[in-house]
């Protein structure tokens, strides 16, 4: 394979021709001339016939006499080669040390250090290249201020979409709570947790006005001390504190207690009635609040709307439910309800009117040793044989744990205790048949009738409980 190299004459003619001319110049100067005074010398000292036959007397007259003009000629020769060499160095180095110039640019340029531009004066087509490699690190200072935009651009996007990504994620958690009925206080804390997020140096808070009788932690915080918002005073409506929205004389006092946040309120409403207010901000000075975050802590605020609507209608639902959920009979509230009513009618028409309770023994020992399961299976065989005990117009209802409780309409106190003995004689014999004797639940029963031991429910109900408690 022929070197397809360039040889040094080839590279020596791609040089600029001004750098061509120097490099010449310095060898001429450096080389040729050197070389031939030393020629002359070597040839007035070592080659009398080369002297004789070129006639160099003729042209060198000092040849001729050279007992005269040795120590001249030498001098002159010396002077003449050392000032060529200073000459030839002098162009050498203006030729190479533009080069180092360049050299060490491209280095500094190579390291990432592209603030400094190369000085022009260099010569020639070294001007033209310092110029070009001074666009060039200008052009790359310019690519580097715009990557550095777009980093830091895309650190904001990045940053915004981790926002909104915890955004989603909070409002999907607390959508799912919300809609499977979870507990009023987590969803309340998830909603003030979730909200501190969205902000750096974030905070948020919940402050409710007590409603109706529902058990609620009225004043919660995230990122601030909860003690301030027990003497805080909002708006009653939507309100926005930043730079360019100052904080109204109502909520001056709370905005100062807060530490002069940036501040966004959102009113929370039930049936169309302001019941409090959910808030979040931070502390940055240059921030101001965006129409997205307003609407985004709007609907933080519907959740938790929800969550307390759903509380509710779940409180009335169980107030309006009338059978236990685990026997299926009637529930406690039904039961003392009925009674009232039976009381009256028996008042009315003159007729008697009792009311029976049964409390299970041993039936908490019963749920220790076979499990929660078995306790409520037994429950309710035991629920199960009292209703099959008694006529179509008596009502059988579980009060709170194990006790059961029957209205006996049309019925004295004998009657009654005749019924309660057959109820407690059949779940005797339900039980019977139990290995273990611990496991043969039985019943104590205790009646009260009215007008005798009481002209109300709650008077029956007191008799009876205390006779079952006694025995």
């Amino acid at each position: 394979m022929p070197d397809i190299r360039p040889n040094w004459a080839a590279r020596a003619a791609l040089l600029p021709t001004g750098i061509r001319l120097k490099l010449l110049l310095a060898f001429v100067l450096m080389s040729a001339i050197p070389l031939t005074m030393l020629l002359l010398l070597a040839a007035w000292f070592a080659l009398p016939s080369v002297r004789d036959f070129y006639q160099l007397e003729r042209w060198f007259p000092l040849i001729a006499a050279p007992h005269e003009a040795t120590w001249w000629l030498f001098w002159m020769l010396a002077l003449t080669v050392l000032i060529a060499f200073l000459g030839g160095l002098y162009l050498a180095i203006k030729i190479i040390q533009p080069v180092i110039h360049l050299s060490h640019g491209a280095t500094q340029l190579a390291k990432g250090e592209s603030d400094r531009l190369l000085s022009s004066g260099l010569g020639g087509e070294l001007d033209d290249l310092s110029g070009a490699f001074n666009q060039l690190t200008m052009r790359i200072r310019d690519n580097m201020s715009e990557l550095k935009q777009f980093g830091e651009r895309s650190s904001q996007i990045n940053l915004e979409i981790h926002k909104r990504v915890i955004m989603f994620s909070g409002l999907l958690q607390i959508g799912e709570l919300v809609s499977s009925g979870g507990e009023l206080e987590v969803v309340l804390d998830l909603v003030v947790e979730k909200l501190a997020l969205l902000e750096d140096r974030g905070f948020s808070f919940l402050c409710l006005q007590p409603l109706e009788d529902l058990p609620v932690t009225l004043r919660r915080a995230n990122g601030i001390d909860v003690g301030i918002l027990r003497s805080a005073i909002f708006d009653s409506v939507s309100t926005c504190i930043d730079a360019a929205h100052p904080a109204s004389d109502t909520m001056r006092p709370t905005w100062e207690q807060l530490g002069r946040p940036n501040l966004l309120v959102q009113a929370v409403s039930v049936r169309r009635r302001v019941i409090g207010v959910l808030g979040a901000g931070n502390f940055d000075p240059n921030s101001q609040w965006s129409v997205e975050m307003v609407d985004l802590i709007a609907i933080f605020a519907k959740h938790a709307t929800l969550a307390i609507e759903n509380e509710l209608l779940l409180r009335k639902t169980k107030a309006l439910a009338i059978y236990d959920e685990l026997t299926g009979v009637y529930n406690e509230p039904y039961m003392r309800e009925r009674l009232a009513e039976e009381i009256k009618r028996a008042v009315l028409y003159q007729r008697p009117c009792a009311f029976a309770m049964f409390r299970i023994q041993d039936l908490g020992e019963f749920r220790q040793r076979h499990g929660d399961s078995e306790a409520e299976r037994a429950l309710k065989n035991i629920t199960r044989a009292v209703r099959e005990s008694v006529s179509e117009v008596d009502r059988v209802g579980r009060f709170t744990g194990n006790v059961i409780a029957v209205v006996l309409p049309e019925c004295n106190k004998r009657q009654a205790a005749d019924a309660v003995s057959q109820i407690c004689a059949r779940v005797k014999t339900a039980f019977a048949g139990s290995q273990d004797a611990r496991d043969r639940l039985t019943l104590i029963g205790s009646v009260a009738e009215n007008p005798v031991d009481g002209s109300t429910a709650e008077d029956l109900i007191r008799k009876a409980s205390t006779g079952i408690q006694a025995s």
